[in-house]
């Protein structure tokens, strides 16, 4: 008679050897690291433990947006955006678990270019007010 294709008969009550209990604690954590508890902050480094590997935005990614759209009104949030949004940025290439997208890249973007077309503004506007005055000073 044959035992192919039949099950191999083990006996569950005896404790497998070398398997202790206790071993599921700090042993567990050493051999393959500790997770972070249920809403820690990851430090810099470690990898996301958010849904689906995503990294969550930047804490100051909703503020860099605002300024960029305050910046319509008062100019000068323009370039406070563009300042937060680098800072930002810098954290994150230096390896922040944080995505550089979403309201972060908008509001820097919208920031950074803001900021460049204020700053041609003005400069247009000082020379023509240099030009102006340079052809009144000809016409006397």
């Amino acid at each position: 008679m044959s035992d192919y294709g039949q099950q191999p008969q083990q006996n569950y009550s005896q404790p497998t050897p070398g398997y202790q209990p206790q071993d599921l604690g700090q042993g567990y954590d050493q051999q393959y690291g500790a997770q972070p508890q249920y809403g820690a902050q990851p430090q810099y480094g470690m990898q996301p433990q958010y849904g689906y590997g995503v990294p969550a935005e930047h804490p100051q990614a909703q503020t860099v947006l605002i300024l960029s759209i305050v910046g319509f009104v008062v100019g000068i949030t323009w370039f406070i955006g563009w300042y937060m949004g680098a800072q930002a940025k810098k954290e994150i290439e230096a390896g922040a678990p944080y995505r550089f997208d979403g309201n972060l890249k908008v509001g820097y973007m919208l920031s950074k270019i803001m900021s460049i077309v204020s700053i041609v503004s003005v400069a247009l506007i000082i020379l023509f007010f240099i030009a102006a005055i340079a052809l009144g000073m000809s016409l006397y």
